[in-house]
């Protein structure tokens, strides 16, 4: 393990010794968890932001936040960004099978 040294704003250390109390856990304890859950959430989003640019897929967004398929698509769904790919061609195709049904 590495140290590393950190400068806080006063309101930020409040909320930290805050947690220390409810939570029954060590300074460092309380930051590596804040850190932990942070870069998780940073991982996220850029996957999120990658993956609406087209520079991920869906597989390798998940695999960059380091989640699974299924939680990297419940995570867009909740943002409302459909997790899946769906040209115009391939909507124009199923739209004439759908009417050629319909007409059956």
């Amino acid at each position: 393990m590495e140290n590393l040294q950190i400068r806080l704003p006063d309101d930020e250390i409040s909320e930290m010794e805050e947690l220390i109390e409810i939570l029954h856990m060590t300074k460092s304890e309380v930051a590596r968890n804040a850190l932990h859950e942070g870069i998780k959430v940073l991982k996220l989003e850029i996957a999120q932001k990658k993956y609406l640019s087209n520079e991920f897929t869906l597989c390798r967004a998940a695999e960059f936040a380091d989640v699974s398929i299924q939680e990297m698509a419940d995570y867009l769904g909740k943002r409302e960004i459909p997790f899946f790919k769906y040209s115009e061609s391939e909507l124009e195709k199923d739209t004439r099978k759908a009417k050629k049904w319909l007409k059956s």
